[in-house]
Formats: C-alpha cells, structure tokens, sequence
C-alpha cells in the first residue's frame, strides 16, 4: 500500500512470513519420530503364559484362533432329533437312557426266564431243517415290504427282483417254506425296510429306544416300523385278530430264537456293559444296512442275523 505521499507502508494485521510454512510442515513430521514409542500392553494367561491382544488389521481368514469364534455359533435351543450332523457320528444320542434301561432289564430277564427255556424245548422237538422252513416262510411274508421300499429308494431292478422271488418262492416253494428262488434261481434277497429307506434320504436316527418286547431301535426306525405295518401281512393280522397275530409274532420269535441259542449269552457276556453293547451294535447294523443298501455281503452283527446258515 502506499499513502498519499508515495511511500510504502504495512498494515497490521497482514499475512505472516511465507518462510515460517516449511518451518512447521517438518515440525509435524519430525514430532512422532522424536517421542517413545508406546508399550503394548496385551493380556497374558496365567495358565499357559500366552500373550493375546485383539488386532483390528488380523483378517486371516484362516486363523482359528478360539478367541476369534463367535460365541453365538452355537445355539443351545437346536436340538433337532433328526439331524445327523448336529452331533459326533460316533455316538448315537440316547436321552431316553434311563426309561431304556429298564426295558431292557425286561426283556432280558424276559428272555432268559422264559424265551430262551422255550426255544430250547422247540429246539429239542423240531429238526433244524424244519425251523429253517419255518423262518423262510416269515421272511417270504415280509416279501412286500421290501417291494415297496426298494421303489422308494428308486432301486427298480432290485424290486422286480423281490417280486420275482416272492413269486417263485410262494408257488414254487410252497408258501416260501423253501427257497427255490436262490437255490434254483441263483435270485438273492436284499432286505430293504422304511427305516432304511429314510436314512438312505437323509434322515437322521433321531434317538435310541429300547422297546419292551420289540428290543432296540432308533426314532426313525420306530417310525419306520409304523409305516412298513401298512404292507407287512403279519403285522396287519396282528391288527384284525390281536389273538392271531400274538401266536403268528410268538411263534416266529420262538423259532429265530432256537436257530440262534447261546449268541445273545455269548454277546453280553463279553461285554462290561451289556446295555451299551447292544445299543452299538444295532446301531452299527443299522448304519451297515443303510450304508450297503442290503448288499448279501454286508456285515451283520451274529445277534441281529437272519441268514439261513446257522453256525456254531
């Protein structure tokens, strides 16, 4: 500015120096230099001596660090009885322990007591090659339920086959006493029941049961027991004369009982806890069963076997 004489004047007030900007630029950028670096303070377990502290740029996603899990991944209301993955494949869940064991007491008392006296009697009276006849003549009877559930399962072939020996057998072999159909026919059975049939879709075992008189059993199995009755003719003579089918039941059990004497002693004498051994030994031929599709040589615990061939 200049007044009125010509000369150069300042006003107060006015822009600082231009030198003092890189002055206070290198100020800000020596600062965090020059001062201590701060300490870390993490927290240390007094059990294992880690130290572990919360970094907000640690985005592996491959770290499983426990203290990474989220604590609401785990939900304590799921408890969906039919899914299998929800727990450990190696053990099946039995909440019903308790009221099981009873039954089992039960029937093991029952079949000590009275099934396997009885059976032995049979056994003494009757040859084995009519007992064998016997047997074939109840599992020709079941010859529906395996029709029908290897269609369910989308096995066409395997239940035309069934049909063909429920054919054969029930003509040929007079009402299924014998089995031309495999012994002729080179025709095998392949069991197939609703309870296979469910697993095989997917569905879970649910739970263990151990039911008084019927033994071991799962929920999806109990439930496909209920729906294999539909076309199991001895079950639906069991429905329209009880007194009937009681006898046709008794019987059957009594006669796959004497073609099986001494197995069950045998099976829960080696075992430190008979309940839990033939739990898991349903349970493994279940899962067999499943697994195989009813295969003829899938393996079949000796305690729930209905081969023909009785061993020592």
């Amino acid at each position: 500015m200049f007044d009125q004489k010509g000369e150069k004047t300042e006003k107060s007030g006015g822009r600082p120096a231009l030198w003092l900007a890189p002055l206070v630029l290198c100020f800000f950028l020596i600062l965090p230099v020059a001062l201590p670096a701060e300490e870390v303070v993490s927290e240390q377990d007094p059990a294992t001596g880690r130290e572990d502290f919360y970094d907000p740029w640690d985005e592996d996603p491959l770290d499983e660090d426990p203290l990474d899990e989220d604590p609401w991944d785990d939900d304590p209301w799921d408890d969906d009885p039919w899914a299998q993955n929800a727990r450990d494949d190696k053990t099946l869940a039995d909440p019903l322990e308790p009221l099981n064991r009873v039954f089992f007491t039960f029937n093991d008392r029952l079949y000590v007591w009275v099934l396997d006296p009885v059976a032995r009697g049979y056994a003494s009276t009757l040859p084995e090659d009519v007992r064998l006849c016997f047997r074939r003549f109840f599992r020709n009877l079941k010859a529906p339920v395996r029709v029908v559930n290897h269609l369910l399962q989308g096995r066409v072939r395997d239940s035309g086959t069934e049909l063909a020996r429920f054919t054969i057998n029930t003509t040929v072999g007079i009402a299924g006493l014998t089995d031309p159909a495999a012994d002729t026919f080179g025709i095998k059975q392949r069991d197939a029941d609703l309870g296979q049939t469910l697993g095989i879709y997917g569905l879970g075992d649910g739970f263990y049961i151990n039911w008084p008189l019927a033994g071991p059993s799962t929920l999806r199995d109990s439930v496909g027991a209920a729906g294999d009755s539909l076309v199991n003719p001895l079950s639906r003579l069991m429905a329209q004369d009880p007194r009937a089918g009681a006898a046709a039941y008794s019987g059957r059990t009594v006669n796959n009982v004497s073609l099986r004497l001494g197995e069950y002693e045998r099976f829960t004498a080696a075992a430190f806890d008979p309940y839990i051994a033939v739990r898991d030994a349903y349970w493994q031929h279940r899962r067999s069963i499943i697994r195989d599709r009813g295969k003829e040589d899938s393996e079949v615990p000796a305690l729930f076997s209905d081969a023909d061939e009785v061993g020592p």
